[in-house]
């Protein structure tokens, strides 16, 4: 497997710890050895939640594997997603228990906890080769709703099209949103500091 010229997450993955691409994602931290094994994580200057309190971290592999059967067929890829995965979730959770103290709460409890979410991206055998990423973020408001595969999902209330009779669950609209360039330029600095370690 190699690049995909046609790629734009090909294009990312070129990219130094530090360095922005084209759309304005900053690479914060890379992990492997050669780049049949190489993963990367970028923070994006946009959000789907609130711009001044969230962000959304990428996981990509280096080069272009589209799904996960491909991870699995290269051991060190396998484990370097791993470690890449626990310390990008280390590092989200030690930015939102800055953000709110009480997260740090030693009593632990549910109303005390960090909720991260993440969202996987590949294709299986019958679909466009997209590049495989993986998205992190803080779950919580309009980003942090049940989805299908939650059990909070099935308690939603079912509302029915009078038209068609087609039955629906409410959901809040997610619009991506710029994060600030300060915050942005701090949510980098400290990504990259924190993943260093």
């Amino acid at each position: 497997m190699e690049h995909d010229e046609n790629c734009n997450l090909c294009k990312e993955t070129t990219l130094r710890v530090g360095e922005t691409s084209p759309y304005g994602a900053v690479v914060i931290c890379t992990i492997g050895t050669e780049p049949e094994n190489t993963w990367l994580a970028t923070i994006s200057p946009k959000t789907g939640g609130d711009p001044d309190k969230d962000f959304t971290i990428q996981l990509m592999p280096h080069y272009h594997y589209t799904n996960f059967t491909e991870v699995n067929a290269n051991p060190t890829l396998a484990q370097n997603y791993g470690i890449i995965f626990a310390k990008i979730s280390k590092a989200v959770f030690d930015i939102m228990a800055e953000q709110d103290p009480h997260f740090t709460d030693p009593s632990d409890t549910r109303e005390s906890s960090v909720s991260i979410a993440s969202y996987g991206k590949w294709t299986t055998w019958n679909e466009k080769k997209e590049h495989l990423h993986i998205k992190i973020f803080p779950f919580r408001n309009a980003i942090g709703q049940p989805y299908t595969v939650d059990s909070s999902f099935g308690r939603k209330e079912v509302h029915q099209d009078s038209e068609t009779g087609e039955r629906f669950i409410k959901m809040m609209p997610v619009e991506k949103k710029m994060v600030s360039t300060e915050r942005f330029t701090q949510l980098k600095d400290t990504f990259i500091l924190l993943l260093q370690k």
